[in-house]
């Protein structure tokens, strides 16, 4: 067997090695602080290489533009992952999940019935066990956003436009000196610039867009068709509809949560 066909726990539930098994990762993210508490339940198993010490839990830490991975470990299910500004530039994620520490044997209670001729498996050092969804820092509209001020724009003005960062299509809206304080704490403030960027896309993603910006361009079409939002090639298209289905006009979830001292 290779080690591909080897059974993995994933949090989406896409593959049927543990049928009755889930992983429940709780996240909280902010700017260089993640905090996880990792949760399984139905897999005795892989508890089993927990308690003996051949598995630990693990957070993953990417960022594809400085080329940074690095893996985090704990014996514990409640982690704490930090990294430093220098080490990142634009979007992060962190990938968590349960990782073989050396070579192990799997029992197969449990597995789905493609193992049940086995007692154990041979699992190598590396293998994850168990495997998180990437769970970005930001989400999409502070990834390609940033507000500055402008001094000569009218009390209550804003202006947005188009901008690369080291080649990466990226959206700086513009904010008169009176308001530009309150952008950081005002959501309301920052989802009307994300509406005047989204009244931009017809025309930076239209028929001659630079080969460059597609990427980008797709992973907001399909943020926006997961919402059942129209895009910006349809007639129907909406800005407004558009920049609430990527940053809601309620605040998100986890997205900057008070975290308790410790």
């Amino acid at each position: 067997m290779t080690e591909d066909a080897l059974p993995v726990l994933l949090e989406d539930g896409s593959r049927l090695d543990w049928p009755d098994a889930a992983y429940r990762p709780d996240m909280r993210l902010r700017d260089g602080l993640a905090r996880i508490e990792h949760r399984i339940e139905g897999a005795p198993a892989l508890e089993r290489l927990l308690t003996e010490g051949a598995a630990r839990w693990a957070i993953e830490l990417r960022c594809p533009k400085t080329l940074l991975a690095r893996i985090d470990t704990s014996a514990t299910p409640r982690m704490e992952v930090r990294w430093e500004p220098h080490e990142v530039d634009g979007q992060v994620y962190l990938i968590p999940g349960l990782l073989a520490m050396r070579d192990a044997r799997l029992e197969t209670d449990g597995l789905n019935d493609l193992w049940s001729g086995r007692a154990t498996l041979d699992v190598p050092g590396g293998w994850w066990l168990a495997r998180g969804q990437p769970y970005p820092v930001k989400t999409l509209g502070e990834t390609i956003l940033s507000f500055l001020e402008d001094r000569a724009l009218p009390d209550g003005a804003m202006k947005v436009d188009t901008v690369l960062h080291s080649g990466q299509l990226g959206f700086t809206v513009s904010l008169a000196p009176d308001v530009f304080p309150s952008v950081k704490r005002d959501r309301s403030m920052q989802v009307a610039g994300l509406v005047g960027v989204c009244a931009l896309f017809p025309k930076v993603f239209g028929d001659e867009m630079e080969e460059q910006h597609r990427a980008l361009a797709e992973e907001i079409r399909g943020r926006l068709g997961a919402a059942d939002v129209p895009a910006w090639n349809d007639d129907i298209y909406d800005p407004a509809r558009a920049a609430t289905a990527i940053e809601p006009l309620f605040p998100l979830p986890d997205l900057e949560p008070e975290f308790d001292d410790e």
